[in-house]
Order: structure tokens, then sequence, then C-alpha cells
């Protein structure tokens, strides 16, 4: 979208939020939502929540591909509803609730799925060889019948 083609509104929003409104701005065009209505609902979101702060819901969202202003006002909701930290479950059983645990190392499943991928393409690579193309006719020799 040229500089040209964007409302006055939109240029405003666009300077309280940064260049990453533009990006966020044209992409939000290609859905089929009203983007005079979005870019409305944008500045109750930045008086509600500030600049700074819709800034940073604007750019999650865009990271996650998810266009308007609802998608930003909910990041924004969550962000100030911070979850408190539960205690530890406790059982009955005391001798239960002295257990220890490992923490799971996820780098030996890892090694194993890189190791799988690895050798499907090699496996994938060695079965699908390109031919090489005979420019200069067909080959001489007693093959021919």
């Amino acid at each position: 979208m040229a500089a040209a083609d964007r409302s006055a509104t939109q240029q405003r929003l666009i300077a309280l939020l940064g260049p990453a409104a533009q990006e966020y701005l044209e992409r939000l065009a290609d859905t089929d939502r009203s983007l005079s209505r979005q870019v409305r609902e944008l500045f109750v979101l930045v008086r509600e929540y500030g600049p700074e702060a819709v800034s940073a819901a604007l750019a999650k969202a865009h990271a996650a591909r998810a266009f308007g202003a609802d998608y930003i006002a909910n990041i924004l909701r969550q962000q100030q509803q911070r979850r408190e930290v539960q205690p530890p479950l406790r059982f009955k059983d005391p001798a239960l609730n002295e257990l220890a645990t490992d923490p799971l190392s996820l780098a030996q499943y890892d090694a194993f799925i890189l190791r799988s991928r690895k050798e499907s393409r090699d496996r994938t690579a060695s079965e699908t060889q390109p031919t090489q193309l005979n420019l200069y006719g067909p080959p001489t020799g007693s093959d021919d019948l």
C-alpha cells in the first residue's frame, strides 16, 4: 500500500506504532475485514493500553499471522491477566510427595529425529539420482538393435 493510498488516520497510526504497523496494515487490508473499522479499533486500543503495548501486541499478532484488532485486544488482555503460580500437587501418601523426578532432556529425541530425517533424505537422494542427458545422439556400439 503506497503512502499516497493510506488515509490520514492510517498514517497517524503508523506514526504512533512504528514501521511494523505499516506492514501489519498491509496484511490486514488483504483480509475480508473493513480496514477503516480495524484502524478505528486499533486507535481505541492505543488510548486504552498505550502505543508501546499495542505495538508489542501487534508484533506478536503479526508473527502469528493473526490480522485484526480483536486479536491484538486479546493479546493485550492476556498480558494484563497474569496467571498465578500454582502450588505443587500434594498426594495423600507422603512417600509420593517425596519423589523427585529428573528433568527430561529432549536432546536424545532431537538427535533421533534429526538422524532419521537425514537418513531419509540420503535414501531419497540416492534413489532419485538425475540421469545424464546425451545431447549427441544415440550411443554407438553393440547396443544398436
